[in-house]
């Protein structure tokens, strides 16, 4: 009789502990996860992930963030600025490293398209609030990467001497006469050697 007891109490915890309720995936889950695979160069499906948490919370910024630069990856900035745009448009912290990284896709973005204005306004903006900036989820796109941008868009935009200023904050050696058709394709070859390096 005790060895039944036993054996039913034995039954009784094993079904207690191994019956456990089912965990729903929250939306921080789905976004984390689609970093993961945005480092696994993974970008299709870390655009579902990044999209079934906006789903889930229209309102989590870091969603647009990564659906921002899997459009990036996929070459559709027009896309990309859309997301980068309505994550933005939801800081409410200045000082976030969120808003940050779409500061830098949104700049890269209009760059890409030949919206120079916009490209500079959004890469100053970023480079005046984070001079040292580093995209946590790519170790390629940094304060260095934005700064050849500006001077390669102050160059489209034909401002010669913002252009070299921003070459010179990364090299103070070089040196040309803006003034002089000689001078300017020197800047320009040394912003493309920037870009290539």
């Amino acid at each position: 009789m005790n060895k039944m007891k036993w054996l039913f109490a034995l039954i009784l915890l094993i079904s207690f502990f191994g019956c456990r309720e089912k965990i729903e995936p929250e939306v921080d889950d789905f976004v984390e996860y689609g970093w993961t695979l945005y480092a696994e160069r993974d970008f299709d499906r870390a655009l579902e992930h990044f999209l079934e948490g906006l789903a889930m919370d229209a309102n989590y910024i870091d969603g647009y963030n990564g659906a921002g630069w899997c459009y990036i990856e996929f070459n559709k900035p027009d896309t990309a600025i859309i997301f980068f745009n309505n994550g933005l448009d939801l800081i409410t912290i200045d000082s976030s490293q969120v808003r940050f990284e779409m500061l830098a896709g949104i700049a890269l973005s209009y760059h890409v398209t030949g919206d120079y204005v916009r490209a500079i306004s959004r890469g100053e903006e970023l480079i005046e609030f984070r001079p040292v900036f580093e995209f946590s989820h790519n170790w390629r796109i940094d304060y260095v990467e934005i700064t050849i941008m500006l001077a390669a868009a102050n160059y489209a935009a034909g401002d010669f001497a913002v252009a070299l200023g921003w070459v010179q904050s990364l090299d103070e050696d070089f040196v040309v006469d803006i003034s002089t058709n000689e001078g300017r394709a020197l800047l320009i070859k040394k912003i493309e050697t920037l870009q290539n390096l």
